[in-house]
């Protein structure tokens, strides 16, 4: 308890000290800082949320990528591109489609351990038959240390300064500081004795079937069907799918062409023929949907429901199943 006392004494000490020698932050609003390229009716835009920051501040980083509904896109390998930032946090790419247009989005955190002005290089995405670049641009990056002095500039010496003789208002003042520092020590060490110590215990994430018929449940009662809006609920169906395929079998389907994902489990046999059949007209009508403008009828919209749900309950007690992470829980 007593070395708990002095840390918080010395700490209270040193910053009544510091007299204006840390940097304050930059309180002004962020300007976000973008740059947008088009190549044969794709573009990518690159955004940082400010053009300014310090040393170590992390700064967000947004990308996305606009392009026709039908054609594959490759986002850019940001983490590898960088070379004046670090790449602290990377989130997961979201689609959306938006009429004729789909839509990628990745954010990322980054930030830089030198000062100056710091460059976001240029980055690429790639599509069949072409790629579209963004122009680089500089991120101005502050140190986190001002006010130092230059040896060249000292003040003038000045005069004495008269120093008062009566010292007992400071002795009073730090005696009553030191004795309520060390009585909230005191009271903050019982409290934290008397704490019960229970921990609740994390409950397991769901089995990949039993997260997958929640998703699809959660997916109808969004009648979307009913709304018009058939080809998004495709597309989102064929996702599930594929989001429960990479689960319980660890087979890296969402970001692969139906041909490429069935070549793959025909090599690693984790399904069953008659599964792989089905699996494959399912993939191939959502195919017809999302890609070929196909409007299916009700009763194929129904069949395709089936398939979906007979497929995760057959599939439920296979081998090599693995639970989902939070983030898919979460969703």
């Amino acid at each position: 308890m007593l070395r708990l006392a002095l840390a918080v004494l010395l700490c209270a000490l040193a910053s009544c000290a510091r007299d204006g020698q840390r940097a304050e932050p930059n309180d002004g609003p962020p300007t976000p800082v973008s740059r947008a390229a088009e190549s044969d009716g794709v573009t990518l835009t690159v955004t940082a949320a400010r053009d300014e920051l310090r040393v170590a501040e992390p700064l967000r980083l947004s990308v996305e990528v606009r392009a026709p509904a039908g054609l594959e896109v490759t986002l850019p390998g940001v983490a590898d591109a960088f070379q004046d930032f670090l790449v602290r946090e990377q989130g997961a790419v979201e689609t959306e489609v938006d009429g004729e247009t789909r839509i990628w989005r990745q954010e990322f955190t980054i930030d830089s351990n030198l000062s100056g002005a710091r460059e976001i290089p240029a980055l690429t995405a790639t599509f069949d038959g072409g790629e579209v670049t963004t122009e680089p641009f500089r991120i101005e990056v502050a140190s986190a240390i001002e006010g130092q002095y230059h040896p060249a500039e000292f003040a003038d010496i000045q005069g004495p300064v008269a120093v008062p003789r009566d010292q007992t208002p400071r002795i009073v003042y730090w005696t009553g500081f030191i004795l309520v520092t060390v009585a909230l020590a005191v009271l903050l060490w019982w409290l934290v004795r008397r704490r019960p110590r229970r921990q609740a215990a994390a409950a397991p994430p769901p089995p990949p079937h039993v997260w997958a018929l929640r998703q699809l449940d959660a997916l109808l009662a969004e009648r979307l069907v009913e709304q018009g809006r058939v080809q998004e609920f495709f597309f989102r169906l064929s996702g599930l799918v594929r989001t429960y395929i990479e689960l319980r079998f660890g087979l890296m389907a969402p970001e692969r062409t139906t041909e490429e994902f069935l070549a793959e489990a025909r090599r690693s046999r984790a399904l069953r023929f008659g599964h792989q059949d089905l699996l494959g007209e399912f993939l191939a009508a959502c195919d017809l949907v999302k890609f070929a403008r196909h409007l299916p009828s009700g009763a194929e919209i129904d069949a395709s429901v089936d398939v979906t749900r007979r497929f995760i309950q057959e599939t439920a007690g296979a081998p090599g199943a693995q639970p989902p992470d939070a983030a898919e829980v979460a969703a």
